[in-house]
């Protein structure tokens, strides 16, 4: 059996959106990274488009260090003339829209695939496409890689992420976990998730 690897992202920006319950006219943000925001974030990174297969990534385990917590803002939008879905006219329509200000997270990518981790670590360093965090407004402040000459750590999630006594809580994908999410993506083009199982553990100070 091959050793399991983490890949450690720095997930830091002013503004950041991880929506995965609401659409249309209410976006919600949850208080961590998603796995479909992350995922996505990779293939972008990678050039992979919404249509394209993403099943690749299914075998990683994904985990998040909470290293600063940011507090959830709230914007209200107006778009004038949008067409109506039946087509039968325009209208105004208005949005409310959540984000997190000032929060810095620390992502880990576990797999026994190795070069799978490393393809990711070095389009992370030089992404095909630009990165956000969850919306195309809001940009990375920093690397979200930590080491670019050896990025890929032997060991698993709760080795590399169960550490710092600045970290809040850490959030670990498990099958028996006690909370659920639908954010597992499936196919970004057609916006299909399962549900995705994860436990929340806190690091003592």
């Amino acid at each position: 059996m091959s050793e399991k690897c983490t890949l450690l992202m720095r997930l830091e920006g002013p503004m950041q959106s991880w929506g995965y319950r609401s659409r249309f006219d209410c976006r919600d943000t949850a208080l961590e990274p998603t796995r479909s925001g992350v995922i996505g974030l990779i293939c972008a990174a990678m050039g992979i488009a919404r249509d394209e297969d993403i099943a690749r990534f299914d075998g990683i385990r994904m985990g998040v260090r909470v290293d600063r917590d940011g507090k959830v803002e709230q914007d209200y939008h107006t778009a004038l003339d949008v067409i109506k879905a039946d087509g039968s006219g325009k209208d105004t329509v208005v949005s409310y829209r959540d984000y997190l200000t000032d929060a810095s997270f620390t992502v880990g990518l576990e797999s026994s695939d190795r070069n799978l981790l490393e393809k990711i670590a070095k389009a992370l360093v030089s992404p095909q496409w630009v990165l956000f965090l969850g919306r195309k407004a809001f940009p990375l402040t920093k690397p979200p890689i930590f080491e670019f000459s050896n990025p890929v750590k032997p060991g698993s999630l709760e080795e590399h992420l169960l550490c710092g006594a600045s970290a809040k809580r850490v959030l670990l994908e498990s099958p028996d976990g006690e909370r659920t999410q639908y954010d597992w993506p499936l196919c970004f083009g057609e916006r299909r998730f399962k549900p995705r199982r994860f436990t929340v553990k806190y690091v003592p100070a």
